[in-house]
């Protein structure tokens, strides 16, 4: 077994390689077109795509797809959603219908695949008779998933631990008992590759996964007890100079009821 990983030009997100013999599974395939050719390209090299795998349904994790002949694992969550058309699923292709206008960027189409298996919690899956096993992780979405690769003592947890960002919260109590989860299980693994940024030990994410942890925390202490002058001093986890961050943080602060300036 190995894995071998292909970076987007945006967002540094991670498009992964997971082979087998001759038999590969691609993970999260993103996002331009030459981008996909060469994915498409490496998957080929190796032999047989068994499937795409999705770590969630955000558009930039999702839309490559359509350039491989294979079926799309995908978690339970946004099987369901897309099966009985859950606005949630159609926001997801609106918003790369969106980006690629703003940015000129050509494709086929937009639609989700109709050959899928949804995947749950503790599924065990098999690539070559290698077992990967199947978390369910809700917080940054409500339908993430990760894949935990145990002949390598690999983490696929999607855009959980990413080196690059601070968390994106959709829920926080289900992204705090996420990240708890994540805490418990890394020292038993020796290796990270997040959906953005550079793969890592797993020491260095359990450090992520910790300040994360103190994070999330902060904004649920914050938003129990509107405590509007705690919201405004809170510091990031990380990526404080990134253009944006502190909107994301604000965007986080605003589920829970704070409004920041």
């Amino acid at each position: 077994m190995r894995a071998s990983v292909l970076t987007s030009g945006i967002w540094q997100t991670s498009s992964t390689i997971l082979a087998n013999g001759d038999a590969c599974l691609v993970v999260d395939p993103a996002y331009f077109p030459r981008e996909l050719d060469a994915i498409a390209d490496a998957a080929r090299a190796v032999g047989r795509t068994e499937a795409v795998v999705f770590t969630h349904g955000h558009w930039d994790h999702v839309m490559g797809h359509a350039s491989f002949d294979a079926p799309v694992w995908l978690g339970r969550e946004l099987d369901a959603a897309i099966e009985h058309g859950d606005t949630r699923a159609a926001r997801y292709l609106d918003d790369a219908r969106e980006f690629d206008s703003r940015w000129y960027v050509p494709r086929a189409g937009y639609a989700w695949p109709a050959n899928r298996r949804g995947l749950a919690d503790g599924d065990r899956l098999e690539l070559g008779g290698s077992p990967i096993h199947v978390l369910a992780l809700a917080g940054h979405s409500f339908d993430g998933i990760a894949l935990v690769v145990e002949e390598l003592g690999i983490l696929l947890p999607g855009d959980h631990l990413s080196p690059c960002e601070i968390p994106f919260v959709d829920d926080a109590h289900a992204y705090r008992a996420t990240l708890v989860r994540l805490v418990e299980l890394l020292g038993d693994l020796r290796e990270v590759i997040p959906g953005h940024g550079a793969r890592m030990p797993a020491a260095d994410a359990l450090a992520i996964a910790r300040a994360d942890l103190a994070y999330v925390e902060q904004l649920l202490d914050v938003g129990a007890r509107r405590d509007f002058m705690g919201a405004a001093t809170m510091r990031l986890p990380r990526a404080g100079d990134v253009v944006g961050m502190r909107d994301h943080h604000r965007e986080n602060l605003r589920k829970l009821g704070i409004a920041v300036g």
